[in-house]
C-alpha cells in the first residue's frame, strides 16, 4: 500500500500567498497523514544523503526546476507517498487510490505528468527514473527551446519515456484526464491553479498555441479559402 505521506516542495519556507489555500486543502482533506515540506536546501541534502550517485548531475543542472523534478523521483524512491505540486488544489480525499503501487495522472496533449505522483517506497519505476536521469540529460541537455529541454531531461516527457520503458505493469494506475482535473469536475481529485513558476517566454508561446490551436487552425482555413476565392 502507498504510505500516507504527502510531499510538497518550494524553494524556501515562504510559499506565495496564491498557493496557500491549495496547500492547506491537502492537509484539510488528509488530517491524519504525515506532511513533509521540502525546500531547495532540503532537496539538495536529500540527494547528497540518499542519491550520491546523482549529485554531480544534480549540481550541474542549469535550471532549478530540473533539480526539483529530479528530486521528486528520489523522494518517491526513498520514502514513497504522494507528491503534489503547490498549484494543485485537493478536491476530495485520495485514500481510495492507495491500494495501487504507483499512480500517475494522464495529461494533455499526451503522456503522464510529474506534478501529482503516488508510489510505494522503492518501486522499480522510480528506481528506473532516477537511474535514467544522466542518460536523459546527455541526450536532451542541449536541445532548444528551453521548455522542451526541461520537459525531456527530468520533467513530464522524461517520466512518460521512463514509464514506456518500464511498462504499465500490474499495480500501476493511470488517472484519467477527468480524474486529473481536465474534464468532469464531479470525478476530479484535483483542480489546477495557474502555476508555471519556471516558465520562460518559450513556455508562454507554446502554451498559447496549445490552448488556441483549434481557433488558429480555423482562422488559417478561412484565410486560405478567402485567398483561393479572390486570388
Amino acid at each position: 500500500m502507498i504510505p500516507r505521506i504527502l510531499h510538497q516542495t518550494w524553494k524556501d519556507r515562504n510559499v506565495p500567498a496564491r498557493f496557500l489555500d491549495a496547500q492547506r486543502s491537502w492537509q484539510d482533506a488528509h488530517p491524519d497523514w504525515e506532511y513533509r515540506f521540502w525546500t531547495d536546501e532540503d532537496l539538495a541534502a536529500l540527494v547528497r544523503e540518499r542519491a550520491p550517485e546523482l549529485l554531480p548531475l544534480y549540481e550541474s543542472y542549469p535550471e532549478a526546476i530540473q533539480r526539483v523534478d529530479a528530486a521528486r523521483y528520489v523522494i518517491l524512491r526513498e520514502f514513497g507517498g504522494v507528491y503534489a505540486d503547490l498549484d494543485l488544489q485537493c478536491l476530495r480525499p485520495i485514500d481510495d487510490l492507495l491500494e495501487a503501487e504507483v499512480v500517475l495522472p494522464r495529461t494533455t496533449p499526451f503522456g503522464v505528468s510529474n506534478q501529482f505522483m503516488f508510489s510505494v517506497k522503492g518501486h522499480s519505476l522510480f528506481r528506473h527514473a532516477v537511474d535514467s536521469l544522466p542518460r536523459a540529460y546527455a541526450k536532451w541537455g542541449r536541445v532548444w527551446p528551453r521548455h522542451l529541454r526541461i520537459l525531456t531531461t527530468a520533467g513530464p516527457l522524461f517520466l512518460t519515456g521512463r514509464l514506456r520503458e518500464h511498462g504499465v505493469t500490474e499495480g500501476i494506475r493511470i488517472l484519467s484526464l477527468d480524474e486529473h482535473g481536465h474534464g468532469d469536475p464531479e470525478i476530479a481529485y484535483v483542480a489546477h491553479l495557474r502555476g508555471n513558476t519556471w516558465a520562460g517566454w518559450d513556455t508562454h508561446v507554446i502554451n498559447f498555441f496549445h490552448d488556441n490551436w483549434k481557433w488558429l487552425a480555423a482562422g488559417a482555413a478561412v484565410s486560405a479559402a478567402l485567398l483561393a476565392r479572390f486570388l
